[in-house]
């Protein structure tokens, strides 16, 4: 398996100017996965005084309301939409090396304001069109996402498990789309098992099926759970935590990935974790287990 590290910088309306700054600091020294979403951790009326709903207004007007926070609707079914996020991500980078940005990755649609991923596709269009263009050296991915609380306001993601993965590759199979996969595989467990100490047959039953469209993922990406933190224990670890160090568990997740992978196609891997530690263990597991290699990105 062939494997390029990518940083993550994650980008959104929430506290923009330091994300901004943040990424400029960072993309003199790596390449970058710039992994972001209009979204807001603020109250919606804080984020509608800032001076970005004026330069952004389909978003803007499109975002719900949860009290302590506002989230954008992700893909709202208006074509203006999408033209609008590329413009975002544009004025997110100014003044950034553009060549340096070499994955962008965005989150799938809520089903309250996209509906279907067909419908995701034509609002699509109009943003890849526009990001091609601006950041041409850059893979476009789109990630899975775990819905962790069924009652949760705004909408389930639509691509979340296995067989959204595989529809969404065999949509864009019929299409000439630049966009590919990222699979983030502890959020496509978590989404069938929840997070749980996860059992040989249950990394297989989830990530076996995928195998069939592996030519359209792109990257993945890999990171620890603290599973003794419950809840606050997301990219809080290795996968000595992931597995409460079950050595055996750990070896068997990580030839799981080996199977998946092994088809002598470069990817990118983009660590998820907060410490440099934690990416060390992981990449170490990789290497060790997983019969990983990382390569530079030429």
């Amino acid at each position: 398996i062939q494997l390029c590290i990518c940083w993550n910088c994650f980008g959104n309306f929430f506290n923009f100017f330091k994300h901004r700054k943040t990424i400029q600091d960072t993309a003199s020294r790596c390449l970058l996965s710039l992994h972001t979403d209009p979204g807001y951790r603020g109250k919606k009326d804080m984020f509608l005084s800032s001076e970005l709903p004026n330069e952004f207004p389909v978003i803007s007007a499109n975002v719900s309301d949860f009290g302590s926070r506002c989230v954008s609707k992700l893909w709202f079914n208006d074509k203006r939409w999408g033209k609008e996020f590329a413009d975002f991500l544009v004025k997110l980078t100014e003044g950034i090396d553009h060549s340096r940005i070499k994955v962008i990755e965005v989150h799938p649609p809520f089903d309250t304001s996209c509906g279907t991923l067909e419908n995701f596709l034509e609002i699509y269009a109009v943003f890849e069109k526009q990001v091609i263009k601006e950041f041409p050296s850059s893979a476009i991915n789109i990630e899975n996402r775990c819905n962790p609380d069924p009652k949760r306001k705004g909408g389930t993601f639509l691509l979340s498990t296995s067989s959204d993965i595989i529809q969404l590759a065999k949509l864009l199979a019929k299409t000439d789309f630049k966009l590919q996969l990222v699979v983030d595989i502890p959020q496509l467990l978590s989404e069938h098992y929840g997070n749980i100490l996860l059992s040989e047959e249950m990394m297989k039953e989830v990530l076996t099926p995928i195998g069939e469209i592996r030519d359209r993922i792109s990257g993945t990406h890999i990171w620890g759970y603290n599973i003794s933190k419950g809840k606050g224990g997301q990219h809080g670890g290795d996968l000595n935590t992931y597995f409460n160090n079950d050595e055996k568990l750990k070896i068997c997740f990580l030839q799981v990935i080996r199977k998946l992978f092994d088809d002598g196609k470069p990817r990118y891997f983009v660590p998820e974790v907060g410490s440099t530690a934690a990416v060390q263990s992981i990449v170490n597991d990789l290497i060790r287990y997983a019969g990983v290699e990382f390569v530079d990105p030429d």
